[in-house]
């Protein structure tokens, strides 16, 4: 197994042939590749990378078929994407090294934000009183992208403010998505899609605060649903704040299953927070 260098954000290393993202901030190794050949060697490497970097969690999103190989090292299922790999379910699973991160004393209340955003009505277009128009977003919007992340996400676990990190993300694939006020970007949402199936992850939806609570994120949102639609994305997830019932409502409202939760996962205005997982069905 190579060295694989300390980072304060998340970075992304190949660890025993299979790819990691990692960073002391979140204190976590994520494993973002599937295709795991090797679980007990895999997972036995993650462990000295994990111990040597003082990291308090391992998580991953594994093949049901691969599952019970982690479940006998002590992973812990924490989330389910049904039917993600055609036949085969996702399962985020964990293995926590800092037992402290294994329980949250908020769950009750976070399983009642669950149960009432549940309760929400369907989603419906509503009309707006601003020329809001929906597109994507390319290199030219770099600069505009990183004001709204530093307004957004003052505190966060990753750099999405900076320009850098953008630009080398937008390269590497990640497609950004907005809400544009007479060009001026006024929210935003990021796609990551899954090279390993026709699957994407949907993270850091942002509004404007000024613009916020008028229904242009749901919108968005929805939106971004039919650029992916029109790529033959199957299969999108989201992770948003366990303590926040606005956002959970949101993709509620849109149709979205809930399927699970991951303890203490990210690590934000200096404390861990859990994450909820929705999932939606693009098409059969």
């Amino acid at each position: 197994m190579s060295a694989v260098a300390s980072s304060y954000y998340d970075c992304d290393e190949i660890v025993e042939f299979n790819q990691i993202r990692h960073g002391q901030l979140n204190s976590r190794i994520y494993v973002t590749d599937s295709t795991i050949k090797t679980p007990n060697t895999f997972h036995d490497a993650l462990v000295q990378v994990a111990l040597a970097q003082g990291y308090g969690k391992i998580i991953a999103k594994v093949k049901g078929s691969q599952l019970v190989s982690f479940l006998k090292k002590g992973y812990k299922i924490e989330a389910t994407v049904p039917g993600y790999f055609g036949s085969e379910d996702a399962v985020f699973i964990s293995y926590f090294l800092d037992k402290n991160r294994e329980q949250s004393e908020f769950s009750q209340q976070y399983d009642e934000i669950v149960a009432e955003a549940s309760k929400a009505n369907p989603w419906h277009p509503g009309k707006f009183n601003e020329p809001v128009q929906f597109r994507s977003c390319n290199l030219t919007d770099i600069r505009a992208l990183s004001k709204l992340y530093g307004h957004v996400y003052t505190n966060y676990s990753s750099p999405v403010s900076n320009e850098e990190f953008i630009r080398t993300s937008m390269n590497n694939g990640v497609q950004y998505y907005c809400a544009d006020y007479m060009g001026v970007i006024v929210g935003c949402l990021r796609v990551e899609l899954d090279t390993d199936t026709s699957n994407a992850r949907m993270y850091d939806l942002g509004v404007m605060t000024q613009f916020q609570n008028q229904g242009i994120a749901s919108a968005l949102l929805n939106k971004v649903k039919q650029f992916l639609q029109l790529q033959d994305i199957k299969y999108v997830y989201t992770l948003c704040l366990a303590t926040s019932l606005p956002i959970n409502k949101i993709f509620s409202q849109q149709k979205y299953e809930f399927g699970g939760r991951l303890t203490n996962n990210n690590r934000i205005e200096d404390e861990f927070k859990s994450l909820n997982l929705w999932y939606k069905k693009l098409a059969e």
